[in-house]
C-alpha cells in the first residue's frame, strides 16, 4: 500500500528545459556586455555546457566568458542566474492540478540533487514548497542521488518504509533505478511521445494508473 509520495524536482515537476532560455534571453538582454553575441548562440551554447544542469554555472559562465570574450566576471553572471532564474521558473501543466487533488493527510517528500538554496528557490516559485512535508537537497544533505541513503533519509523523515513510496523522477540511472532498487515504486517522467503505462509518462495532464489512484475520489470528474 502506498502510503507518501517522493518526487524530483528539475524536468519531474520543475519545467527547466523549457524556462531555461527565457532566463537566457533576458539575461542577453539586459547585459550590454553580451550584445555582440547572437542570442541564439548565447542560449544554445549555455544549454550545451550545462548539460541539463549537471555543471554548476561557475563552470558554464567561466566557458562563455572564455568563449565569447565577454568582459563581465563570473561572480555578476552567477549571482544574475542564482538571483534571477526563479523568476522564470514554472512547473510542468497538469502539476498544479494534480497536487491540489491529493488527500491533504499524504505525506510528500521531494529529493533533489544541487544548491540549496537555489532549488528551494525555484520550489517557491513554481508554487510547491507548501505541498512538501519533508524536503531534501543535495548540498544541504551532504549525498547524492543516485546514493541510497540520500533516498532513504527522506523515507525515515516521512515516517514510512521504503515499499510504501511511490517515487517519480525523470533520470532514470539516478531516479528510478535506485528508488527500486530500494523497493519502491518508480514511474519514470520522460519527455517526447512515450506510451502511457503504469510506469513511465510524459504529460502531467495524462496521468498513468498509480498516480490516478492517489487523487481523492471526489475530486475525480
Amino acid at each position: 500500500m502506498i502510503r507518501a509520495l517522493l518526487f524530483d524536482l528539475d524536468e519531474t515537476l520543475h519545467d527547466r528545459s523549457g524556462s531555461l532560455p527565457y532566463f537566457l534571453r533576458d539575461q542577453h538582454q539586459r547585459f550590454r556586455e553580451v550584445a555582440h553575441v547572437p542570442i541564439d548562440d548565447y542560449i544554445t551554447t549555455f544549454l550545451a555546457l550545462d548539460q541539463e544542469g549537471r555543471v554548476w554555472k561557475d563552470v558554464v559562465y567561466t566557458e562563455m566568458i572564455r568563449r565569447f570574450q565577454l568582459s563581465l566576471s563570473v561572480e555578476v553572471l552567477l549571482h544574475d542566474y542564482v538571483t534571477r532564474y526563479p523568476i522564470f521558473a514554472r512547473s510542468f501543466p497538469g502539476v498544479d492540478a494534480f497536487f491540489a487533488q491529493l488527500p491533504p493527510e499524504l505525506p510528500i517528500g521531494l529529493l533533489s540533487n544541487g544548491r540549496t538554496t537555489f532549488q528551494r528557490a525555484v520550489c517557491d516559485a513554481i508554487g510547491l514548497s507548501p505541498s512538501f512535508t519533508q524536503i531534501g537537497i543535495s548540498e544541504q544533505e551532504g549525498v547524492r542521488k543516485p546514493d541510497s541513503a540520500f533516498f532513504l533519509r527522506l523515507t525515515d523523515r516521512l515516517g514510512v518504509r521504503p515499499d510504501e513510496v511511490l517515487y517519480v523522477g525523470d533520470n532514470y540511472d539516478h531516479d528510478i533505478l535506485p528508488a527500486r532498487a530500494l523497493g519502491m515504486q518508480a514511474i519514470w517522467k520522460r519527455t517526447g511521445d512515450v506510451p502511457l503505462t503504469d510506469t513511465q509518462f510524459s504529460d502531467w495532464c495524462q496521468l498513468p494508473a498509480p498516480l490516478q489512484d492517489l487523487i481523492r475520489k471526489e475530486n475525480l470528474p
